[in-house]
C-alpha cells in the first residue's frame, strides 16, 4: 500500500554519501564521460553509502518495511549533491524489517531532479542469497551476451554512522534506462507483477478478451499508467495460445523477435534460474517493453537473486519438459515446438558456454590451467566484497554461510559450461 507523507527534517537533514574502496585492480580517478552514472556502476569498488537519518524515520521504515512509505533524505556521492528525494522500502519476497531493500525516488519531492543523471536508484538487501554475489554476476553475464540488462555494483550502507549491511546497487529499469539501451523511452514499460496469492501460477495462458485481465495485473504499467492499452498485450497473449500452426511465427512477428527471446532464454537458462520465464513458481522477473508505434514488444531481465541454482547439473528444460503443466510458460512451450528456434535456444546456451569459459585455456603464472571468464569473475568479486560481507552482522546469513555460497558459485562457474553441453548434445540426439 502507498502511503506518501512528506516528513520535516529533524534536526539534520538526512544525508547519503557515496565514496569508494578501490579493489587492487582499479586506477585511482575517474575520467569525466557522458555517462554521468558510470562510476556508481563501477564494479571494481565497494560504494560507500552513508545514510543520516532521524531515528525515528528509520526505525518506522523498518517497522512498516511491507509497505511503500516515503522518507525525504539527501544524496551526495563524490562530490555531486542533491537534496530532497525519497527512500523508501522496497522487494518482494526479498523485504526485510532489519535490513530493508532500499530504493531512492530522486524526482519525488522535486520536479526533474536528477542524481548522476538517475532518476531512480535500487539498493538490493540480497537478503535471499548467502553470497550477495548471484544478482551482480548474472546481469553482468547477461550484458556479457549481449543482452541488456541492468548495471550493477556492491556498497556497505551506513545508517547514522552504523555499518548496516553489503548492498548492490541496480540501474533501475525505467526511462532512462530505455533511452540508454534501446535509444528510445515512448513505449509502454510493463513489470511483471508475480501473484504471491495465487495458487495457480500465471503462465500467458488467456485469459478471455477483457484488458483489465492482463493489466494492471500481472502486467503492471510503468510508463502511459493513465491509458495502459492493455488490449495490445490481449492480442499478444491471444496469439500466442490461439493463433493456428500455419500463421502463428507469422502472426507472433507483430509483437516478438522469436529468436531475440530465445536468446535472452538461453543465457537465463544457463544461469540455472530458478525463479525467471521458467521458473518453479511459473514466469517471474521480467520487463517487458513495447517499442513506440509498433506492437512489437522485448523482454528485458529483472532480479536474478535466484540463479546459479541448485548445481551445475540444473536441467536447461526445467519447467519447459517436466514440472506442473500449470507452471509451464505458454510463449516458450510454443515456440520450442519449432525447430530453428530450438535450434536458436540450443546455440545460445552452447554460446553461453563458450563465454563462460573465456580464457580458461591459457596457462596461469603457476602452470596451472586458468580460470574461465565467469569463473575469474566469482573469484574477483569474492575477493573484493569478503570483508564487507563477513562484517555484515545483520545478514541473515552467518559467515560460515557465506563461504559456503561462494563454494557453491566457484563450483558452478567451473562446471555449468561442460554440463550444459553434454545436455544439448543428449538433446540433438533425440
Amino acid at each position: 500500500m502507498f502511503r506518501t507523507r512528506f516528513y520535516a527534517f529533524v534536526g539534520a537533514a538526512a544525508l547519503v554519501v557515496l565514496g569508494g574502496l578501490l579493489s587492487p585492480s582499479r586506477a585511482q580517478g575517474q575520467s569525466a564521460s557522458s555517462d554521468a552514472a558510470a562510476a556508481l556502476f563501477d564494479d571494481t569498488v565497494v560504494h560507500d553509502i552513508r545514510l543520516t537519518i532521524s531515528t525515528r524515520d528509520w526505525e518506522s521504515l523498518k517497522e512498516h518495511f511491507k509497505e511503500n512509505t516515503r522518507y525525504p533524505a539527501d544524496l551526495r556521492w563524490r562530490d555531486e549533491t542533491v537534496r530532497s528525494i525519497a527512500v523508501r522500502s522496497r522487494g518482494t519476497g526479498s523485504r526485510s524489517g532489519s535490513k530493508p531493500g532500499l530504493k531512492f525516488d530522486i524526482n519525488y519531492y522535486t520536479a526533474d531532479q536528477r542524481f548522476l543523471g538517475l532518476k531512480n536508484l535500487i539498493l538490493r538487501n540480497n537478503t535471499q542469497d548467502a553470497s550477495n554475489m548471484r544478482e551482480l554476476v548474472s546481469m553482468k553475464f547477461f550484458r556479457h551476451m549481449n543482452v541488456k540488462a541492468s548495471r550493477e555494483s556492491f556498497a556497505r550502507l551506513f545508517v547514522n554512522t552504523a555499518y548496516v549491511g553489503l548492498y548492490t546497487i541496480v540501474e533501475d529499469i525505467d526511462k532512462d534506462f530505455l533511452k540508454k539501451n534501446l535509444d528510445e523511452n515512448d513505449g509502454y514499460l510493463y513489470e511483471y507483477d508475480f501473484d504471491e496469492d495465487s495458487r495457480i501460477p500465471y503462465a500467458f495462458e488467456y485469459l478471455g478478451t477483457d484488458p483489465a485481465k492482463y493489466v494492471p495485473m500481472p502486467f503492471k504499467a510503468q510508463t502511459h499508467e493513465s491509458d495502459p492499452r492493455g488490449d495490445v498485450i490481449e492480442r499478444f497473449i491471444w496469439t500466442i495460445n490461439e493463433a493456428g500452426a500455419a500463421a502463428w511465427r507469422q502472426m507472433m512477428s507483430e509483437f516478438l523477435d522469436l529468436t531475440a527471446f530465445m536468446r535472452h532464454l538461453g543465457v537465463e537458462n544457463f544461469l540455472a534460474e530458478e525463479d525467471g520465464i521458467t521458473g518453479d513458481y511459473g514466469p517471474n522477473n521480467f520487463y517487458l517493453y513495447r517499442f513506440e508505434k509498433k506492437n512489437l514488444f522485448t523482454f528485458l531481465p529483472w532480479d536474478k537473486s535466484n540463479t546459479f541454482w541448485e548445481s551445475p547439473e540444473y536441467w536447461i528444460f526445467r519447467n519447459i519438459k517436466d514440472g506442473p503443466e500449470d507452471h509451464r510458460n505458454r510463449l516458450v512451450v510454443r515456440a520450442l515446438q519449432y525447430d530453428d528456434l530450438r535450434d536458436a535456444y540450443l546455440n545460445t546456451l552452447l554460446e553461453c558456454a563458450a563465454s563462460a569459459e573465456e580464457g580458461a585455456n591459457a596457462a596461469a603464472a603457476d602452470g596451472a590451467a586458468a580460470p574461465g571468464w565467469l569463473e575469474r569473475e566469482v573469484g574477483t568479486l569474492y575477493e573484493l566484497i569478503k570483508a564487507a560481507a563477513r562484517s555484515d552482522t545483520i545478514k541473515p546469513f552467518s559467515n560460515d554461510q557465506f563461504e559456503a555460497a561462494i563454494t557453491d558459485l566457484k563450483t558452478f562457474a567451473k562446471e555449468r559450461s561442460a554440463a550444459v553441453r553434454r545436455m544439448v548434445a543428449d538433446e540433438r540426439q533425440r
